[in-house]
């Protein structure tokens, strides 16, 4: 199952670059929620970690930032999820905003550490317009990957 997961990010890494141009929704912040929430900490960690290294190598810039967000996606999702009695939809989305939202911080931070990169001047519309699509993309996708009835992909 892991093995899919690491293809899926592949795809969604390939998706995001033939159907978005410029702004793009991150498909494989999604995925690593996904993922770390049926699988725990240990294997979400793990899993971002991977997903984020497929991102910073396709990226061509520096390797770390993607690593370190994506992990700490997977981290804090399946602490959330151990302290959250009822995950629904609109819990799964708020989580999702912020990690969204953190994402964006800790890659620009990450940049502006290890690289020449500034992004000061850099307007943040882009970014805000990139988090709005995630969630949009969450939110549909919150219904493939989680069914009440059955419990779908999420079942333990």
């Amino acid at each position: 199952m892991f093995l899919l997961y690491i293809f899926f990010a592949y795809v969604t890494l390939a998706l995001q670059a033939i159907f978005f141009k410029g702004t793009k929704p991150d498909f494989v912040l999604v995925l690593v929620c996904f993922y770390s929430f049926k699988y725990g900490q240990a294997r979400g960690i793990t899993y971002g970690a991977l997903a984020g290294l497929l991102m910073d190598t396709a990226s061509g810039f520096i390797i770390g930032p993607n690593i370190i967000s994506k992990a700490l996606s997977g981290f804090l999702v399946a602490k959330l999820r151990e302290n959250i009695f009822q995950w629904n939809i609109t819990v799964n989305t708020v989580v999702i905003t912020i990690l969204s939202i953190m994402d964006v911080f800790v890659v620009y931070i990450c940049f502006g550490t290890f690289s020449k990169m500034s992004f000061s001047n850099r307007p943040w519309g882009v970014s805000i317009v990139g988090i709005i699509y995630t969630i949009i993309s969450a939110w549909i996708l919150y219904r493939f990957f989680y069914r009440e009835k059955d419990a779908g992909f999420f079942s333990r």
